[in-house]
């Protein structure tokens, strides 16, 4: 096992980094059939032509319009779209088979969606255990899995072939959420470990590999491309340093973990302090890793323990709003970051799938607002797909 750092550090520190962003991918963003109801944070998966989306949260904050569309409450449900059928709109599957939550993670492997972990605000508050979704002969159906080693939410879940990666979470309580440790102290840097489990020896369970030299953290970025597991930003738990109480913090540290010789090389620094994105299936052409949304923190957690303010100017829709709008992209062949073209719409941490030429980006968390002139909540009951194309 070795730990390997990318030659001259120096270029990973972010003002070290032109400003400036080529585009990189063009993408046409239009409006699918509307979700069944407003949530953020669940996640999703794609078995065939269906689009999968499991779980959630919804808010329940009064909206000037379709208020209906935003009940309150933690969600077991499941439902899916036929991407070959698509203006039949949205159908229901059997609900996830255990409490209703959100901040689970989700991969797609052969056919099967895995599910693992999850958080809500009744006792246990964070959770272990895993389920998967099949279907056959047109029948849908939930089977147990392992449980994680410990109570995980967040998690950004990958696969290379049969065996399933899974980054970083967070543990959570009534009061906050934890990623230098456990609620307890006793699980050591839980937002930097690394596991995996082969779908083709479930019994075996889930196997530690090594731990990321980087800023422990959830909601990051997780994809599999080339053979390699990429990490891309994120955030931390609450965080103290010196008696003082700096809240979460944007991750601004970037890193790629080689299965082949267990190692991991850091990567360049992200070019905007900006951070809270999708994981899971969002690598375009096993090369692009889409970088969707988001939200800016007061600070910037390094490596190395310290804080520093954030930088750069994160993009919001026309200017205005607490959530952001930017797409970036990372270019996995150069090491280089680029854009495409932003969404119509601020949204914090959506749910996302990348899909051929396509992205599907679901939910998540809005300022309120309209998309092709319709009116979209806080968590909102949109579907954006938007059509990549290299310029």
């Amino acid at each position: 096992m070795a730990l390997v750092l990318a030659a001259g550090l120096a270029f990973c520190l972010a003002g070290d980094l032109d400003p400036r962003l080529d585009k990189m991918l063009k993408i046409t963003w239009t409006r699918g059939p509307n979700l069944p109801q407003g949530l953020q944070d669940g996640n999703v998966g794609v078995i065939g032509d269906t689009l999968v989306m499991a779980c959630g949260f919804c808010g329940g904050r009064k909206e000037p319009h379709k208020p209906e569309r935003y009940p309150r409450g933690f969600l077991s449900k499941a439902w899916a779209i036929d991407l070959a059928h698509r203006d039949r709109g949205w159908s229901p599957l059997p609900d996830y088979p255990a409490a209703p939550r959100q901040g689970l993670g989700a991969v797609t492997v052969e056919g099967t969606i895995y599910f693992w972990g999850g958080f809500n605000y009744t006792t246990p508050f964070c959770y272990k255990e895993g389920y998967r979704l099949t279907q056959k002969s047109g029948e849908w159906s939930w089977q147990s899995l392992p449980e994680f080693p410990w109570p995980v939410s967040a998690v950004g879940l990958c696969a290379i072939g049969s065996r399933i990666f899974a980054f970083g979470g967070a543990d959570y309580d009534e009061n906050r959420f934890y990623t230098e440790s456990d609620r307890a102290g006793k699980t050591e840097r839980q937002g930097a470990r690394l596991l995996a489990i082969d779908t083709k020896d479930l019994a075996a369970g889930w196997k530690r590999l090594r731990d990321c030299p980087g800023t422990p953290r959830w909601v990051a970025a997780v994809a599999a491309v080339a053979g390699k597991v990429y990490v891309i930003g994120g955030a931390t738990g609450d965080l103290t340093r010196e008696g003082k109480d700096y809240g979460y913090c944007t991750v601004a540290d970037n890193w790629v973990y080689d299965p082949a010789t267990d190692a991991w090389t850091r990567l360049r620094d992200l070019p905007i302090g900006s951070g809270n994105f999708p994981a899971g299936h969002v690598a375009f052409e096993d090369r692009y890793i889409l970088l969707i949304g988001g939200y800016q923190y007061k600070y910037v957690a390094n490596p190395d323990g310290t804080i520093r303010p954030t930088y750069g100017k994160a993009g919001r829709f026309q200017d205005e709003g607490d959530y952001h709008n930017d797409v970036f992209v990372y270019d996995t062949r150069t090491d280089i970051f680029g854009r495409a073209d932003s969404l119509p719409i601020n949204n914090n941490a959506p749910m996302a799938f990348v899909r051929g030429d396509e992205v599907f980006v679901l939910g998540g968390e809005t300022g309120g607002g309209w998309v092709e002139g319709e009116y979209y909540g806080h968590h909102p009951d949109l579907f954006l797909i938007g059509r990549i194309e290299k310029p």
